[in-house]
């Protein structure tokens, strides 16, 4: 995966590279123009569409010359006057911008998606696709956080826009909500939920990227947490050898011999780990079956060291 650019600019280049069909470009338009679009009512209805990514940018203008002709459109940019003072990226529609207007039913004055724009499975997935280019992100999947989010223009629209999500028929979709510096951020966390909605969107690339990452950093979790676990249990099993051979011991002192405890198990387990003192309570069943020629099990073994460690205790007090 490129290390020079976020992992939202390339899904967004990959979108950049997709050919479409008129209606699912009219759609990708009408969603991309409500969350990065300006219109001046002044005098001739100017619009202008920005983004900081430039291929964005390109793909919107060809898009724009190939399906409506008739719109006198211009590059331009200008600097923002943030932190960082990224360039922003600029369409200019001078003339006859209420045939794209128009087209798309745009109402200035409604939260609204037109029925138009949605009563088909490939409109809304161009209308979605058209509003993750203007205000979508995503974070880069070898970061400790998985997010992905749409940072809408108010809480009204994002609603509106929720229940278009909800009418994908082949994926579902749980969106949360949060409000945020007056914008209204609908998210998802699960990466399982991001995976799929980069293949919805049919980023086939980034969703590989991701899921590669994501399983590679996940083995990586679990290998580490398998590690720490057998670390632990490692140094478990220890401490209770350790504590085990104390109790023999000091029985052996009491006794005088190992050999004149009566009980023949409780005698050879405490024979078998002075020999073997690395024993675990598993190998101490093996050996004791074979002692015995019978069946012991670990849990036996655990009986048997519990009636050791109370023989010590009456010897401690």
């Amino acid at each position: 995966m490129k290390n020079d650019i976020s992992f939202t600019a390339q899904i967004k280049e990959e979108i950049s590279t997709f050919s479409l069909q008129k209606d699912e470009a009219r759609s990708l338009i009408a969603g991309f123009l409500t969350n990065a679009g300006t219109i001046s009512f002044l005098k001739n209805k100017k619009i202008v569409l920005s983004s900081e990514n430039s291929n964005v940018i390109k793909f919107i203008y060809k898009l724009l010359k190939e399906f409506y002709p008739e719109l006198a459109v211009s590059f331009g940019f200008r600097k923002q006057m943030k932190l960082y003072k990224n360039t922003e990226f600029l369409i200019n529609i001078l003339e006859n911008s209420e045939v794209l207007l128009n087209d798309i039913e745009y109402d200035l004055l409604e939260n609204k998606i037109p029925y138009s724009l949605q009563n088909s499975q490939t409109k809304i997935r161009g209308y979605i696709t058209g509003v993750f280019l203007a205000c979508g992100s995503c974070t880069d999947p070898i970061s400790t956080n998985y997010h992905f989010e749409f940072r809408l223009k108010d809480k009204n629209y994002s609603q509106v826009f929720l229940k278009l999500i909800s009418k994908i028929k082949s994926y579902h979709f749980e969106f949360k909500f949060i409000e945020r510096r007056g914008k209204a951020i609908i998210y998802l966390k699960k990466s399982e939920q991001i995976s799929s909605f980069l293949a919805y969107l049919n980023c086939e690339n980034s969703c590989l990227n991701f899921e590669d990452v994501r399983v590679a950093r996940d083995m990586s979790n679990s290998v580490n947490r398998m590690y720490n676990c057998d670390l632990y249990n490692y140094r478990k099993s220890l401490n209770n050898s350790k504590e085990l051979l104390e109790k023999i011991d000091l029985i052996e002192k009491k006794i005088g011999n190992l050999k004149y405890i009566t009980n023949d198990k409780l005698r050879e387990l405490c024979l078998i780990k002075k020999e073997y003192p690395e024993t675990s309570y598993e190998e101490l069943a093996e050996l004791l079956s074979k002692k015995f020629g019978k069946p012991i099990s670990k849990s036996n073994v655990n009986h048997l060291v519990r009636k050791i460690k109370e023989i010590a205790n009456k010897y401690e007090q």
